[in-house]
């Protein structure tokens, strides 16, 4: 009985919630900007599609004080509901009518900085777009498109009072698209506009510096480009400022040089270095493992292998994953004999090894023509039904052709 009392009373408390819910709701509501973003839809020019729904986060009063910024701020609701049903040239439009309206109390700069905040960000994270100009082709179409990371840095540009967040919106947006000068000049501008406390009194809010994320996504910008020099400086920079670097921000940078087409080996131990030496920082395993693939794909597995081993001696407990980069060190550098050491360290030390492991561990056997080693390691992979693959049977032929 006494559960079925509150079952009841459980399901009655939900049917009142949902009622209140349903009346806020049909008050004029906005929604907070920073909690949404939006993509592009390249296929359908000025279309932008929302990636999650809002909820409300605001009920306005009514009260006679609040009647302009009441207004402004339903235009800010009708900006974000353009959004939300991809028009991104409506939003735009009713952005341009909400800062030609009449002035208000003091907080109705507020609700402009925040509609734009949320049409910068819908530009920041989208495509293309046709150009809206008169310019036509034979066809009589609109030939000509325009990246919305250029109409983000217009809305920028025409804001009386640029805000921090508006600033990194658009870098960031500059640093995903690949544009690591635009992103560049960008922060150095932010910089200039944003000085630190105490040399620039004006600017003595907590958002006077930029942020460690927009940092992070500037310096990986300049690494895919193979900037490392502004890499440096910017590190340099950022340290000055009193912006410090984490290990995520060393873990990305050396991921782009594990990745990079050229070889990045000696770009990776130097980051590695700076790491080590960062105050407050201890590297991880995954930076250690992502500086010894970038130093295979360097071609230089004696340096993978010695990085391994310091942190072996360090003490850090191993993954199958950098074990397994260890014996990839040693297949390409034709060391069969260190590569099955490894696995059977693997084996005592209770981390069991995966296709990839014995995939690697085949091909070491086959790049020093141990055709006997490999197609043992082929059998206990059978014995444990492991998959192999046609990179693993073609390591196993290599080592039999050389025998």
């Amino acid at each position: 009985m006494e559960t079925s009392s509150r079952r009841t009373r459980d399901k009655g408390m939900l049917t009142i919630f949902a009622i209140l819910s349903v009346k806020c709701m049909q008050i004029n509501a906005f929604h907070h900007p920073y909690s949404s973003w939006f993509f592009v839809s390249t296929t359908s020019p000025s279309r932008v599609a929302p990636l999650r729904q809002r909820s409300p986060q605001l009920c306005l009063s009514s009260s006679p004080g609040n009647e302009v910024i009441g207004t402004k701020k339903k235009t800010l609701y009708s900006i974000e509901s353009l959004l939300d049903d991809g028009d991104i040239d409506g939003a735009l439009l009713e952005l341009k009518r909400l800062e030609g309206g009449e002035e208000g109390p003091s907080n109705v700069g507020e609700v402009a900085a925040a509609a734009y905040h949320t049409v910068i960000e819908a530009c920041c994270a989208g495509g293309h777009v046709q150009d809206q100009g008169r310019k036509k082709g034979e066809n009589g179409i609109n030939t000509r498109k325009v990246d919305l990371i250029d109409v983000a840095e217009d809305l920028l540009q025409s804001m009386n009072n640029a805000t921090a967040h508006a600033y990194e919106t658009v870098i960031s947006g500059y640093a995903r698209r690949g544009k690591w000068s635009d992103a560049l000049q960008k922060l150095v501008l932010m910089e200039e506009e944003f000085r630190p406390i105490g040399r620039n009194k004006s600017k003595s809010d907590e958002q006077s510096v930029p942020s460690l994320n927009v940092y992070q996504a500037v310096l990986v910008a300049c690494a895919r480009a193979g900037q490392y020099d502004n890499v440096t400086s910017l590190l340099t920079k950022m340290r000055r400022r009193g912006v410090r670097p984490n290990v995520y921000t060393y873990n990305s940078l050396l991921n782009v040089c594990a990745k990079d087409k050229e070889t990045r080996w000696k770009e990776a131990l130097s980051l590695l270095s700076q790491c080590q030496r960062e105050p407050g920082i201890d590297p991880d395993l995954v930076t250690y493992t992502t500086a010894m693939r970038a130093c295979i794909r360097g071609r230089r597995s004696d340096k993978a292998i010695e990085i391994f081993r310091v942190v072996k001696d360090m003490g850090i407990e191993l993954d199958v994953y950098c074990y397994t980069t260890a014996m990839d060190a040693c297949a390409k550098g034709k060391m069969w004999k260190t590569a099955l050491s490894i696995l059977r360290e693997m084996k005592e030390k209770g981390i069991e090894p995966n296709e990839v492991t014995y995939g690697v561990a085949v091909a070491a056997c086959g790049n020093g023509g141990r055709w006997e080693k490999a197609l043992e390691l082929l059998d206990q992979m059978r014995e444990m039904n492991m998959k192999i693959n046609t990179i693993t049977y073609n390591a196993a032929v290599s080592a039999l052709a050389k025998a």
